[in-house]
């Protein structure tokens, strides 16, 4: 009899562990969700790229459509270039939050880049790809990859795996502006072209390691939205 109320109580403990097992992983589940749809909310106003004429690639006609933006170390630096932005922290930033870009088309970006920089954490991120012929223009010439320890951020485009939209990945490493060039407001200008296909939803990101020390350099500006990660909306018409 002790045997048996032993083997109950044991038992009930199991259902009840189990229960608040459960109980818990609901509410993991559901905090991660409130936090992904937090990060995907807008929280600046939305940068569309605008279509002018077409273009040929790979033998097909799309429509060619441009999209411009600025990457500047901080908030002096962009109001000497006449960009004005409200910003929380002192961090450098990209100017643009969330792309609209149209779908089955060329994309033509161009970067006007201030910041200075220092080695990235892996050499994959150096190279251009996804671009028309995995190329980019720095000030006008054409260049496939940087120097490693030239870098000073990236912009890498991507999206998760999934059925419902197709694949697009882009990584343009940014080169950095020397030390005695950035005393003097200097720049470099980055031009690249990709292709989309069908809509949806997107992110960008740096991945150059310049956000404080936690995370292996990838805390605090690397983490927030409108700094140096954003999102990207491919649209039908």
């Amino acid at each position: 009899m002790e045997t048996a109320t032993h083997n109950e109580v044991s038992g009930g403990k199991r259902l009840t562990s189990a229960i608040a097992f459960l109980f818990l992983g609901v509410a993991v589940v559901a905090t991660v969700g409130y936090t992904l749809h937090s990060v995907s909310a807008d929280s600046q106003k939305k940068t569309y790229a605008t279509v002018n004429g077409s273009a040929s690639v790979d033998g097909k006609t799309l429509p060619h459509a441009f999209i411009t933006e600025s990457v500047f170390p901080d908030d002096a630096t962009a109001r000497a270039n006449h960009v004005n932005r409200t910003n929380t922290h002192p961090w450098p930033f990209y100017t643009d939050e969330h792309l609209v870009l149209p779908a089955h088309s060329l994309i033509t970006m161009t970067l006007r880049v201030y910041d200075g920089g220092e080695k990235l954490n892996h050499d994959y991120f150096a190279k251009v790809v996804g671009t028309v012929d995995n190329m980019m223009t720095v000030d006008g010439q054409q260049v496939s990859s940087l120097d490693p320890t030239e870098v000073q951020h990236t912009f890498t485009l991507h999206g998760l795996p999934t059925s419902t939209q197709d694949p697009l990945f882009v990584n343009v490493p940014l080169p950095k502006v020397q030390d005695a060039d950035m005393e003097k407001n200097g720049s470099h200008l980055v031009v690249f072209s990709f292709v989309t296909g069908g809509a949806g939803e997107y992110v960008w990101n740096c991945e150059y390691p310049c956000g404080d020390g936690t995370y292996a350099k990838f805390g605090a500006v690397m983490g927030q939205n409108g700094y140096m990660s954003g999102k990207v909306s491919v649209v039908n018409g």
